[in-house]
């Protein structure tokens, strides 16, 4: 098994062969915390790399909340889904660009028991992309259950 995580998360050169795996993006558990008894809160930093989605196991009628913004870049895309996308982050200006966004929701038996909040980045303008950074928290039920990509650099 030990040996299956190894040569899954490295390049493999076997027979003039090559083969690579994707990274994660880059991220980094700033603080994690149980707000009273029912509740908990996960506060991440996530250099974006490609996109990346947490996944949240929810009871129904479950209420989540939370927040982002960007460290680094111009422009970054966000969107909830269940079954079926319930909450995509807009442009706050005329500008185009979405630098930050405050979310909640309940689930639902419609939505199913789990949600996915994906950042995509979606970086505009000419002259030198940068990766984007994202500051990221989301409050859920301390009865819920979280899943973050491993950042395996």
């Amino acid at each position: 098994m030990i040996i299956l995580l190894v040569a899954s998360s490295c390049s493999l050169v076997n027979s003039g062969v090559t083969t690579t795996t994707m990274q994660p993006a880059g991220i980094k558990e700033i603080r994690q915390a149980e707000i009273a008894p029912a509740w908990n809160m996960k506060q991440l930093e996530i250099n974006l790399e490609s996109s990346t989605s947490i996944l949240l196991k929810l009871a129904q009628g479950s209420e989540v909340s939370g927040y982002f913004y960007l460290i680094r870049g111009n422009n970054v895309d966000f969107r909830i889904s269940g079954e079926s996308v319930i909450y995509q982050s807009q442009p706050a200006s005329i500008s185009g660009n979405i630098t930050s966004d405050r979310f909640s929701f309940k689930s639902s038996n419609e939505q199913g028991i789990t949600y996915t909040l994906e950042l995509i980045p979606d970086e505009k303008g000419e002259g030198k992309k940068v990766t984007p950074s994202v500051f990221f928290e989301v409050i859920y039920p301390a009865s819920g259950e979280i899943f973050v990509p491993m950042d395996t650099k």
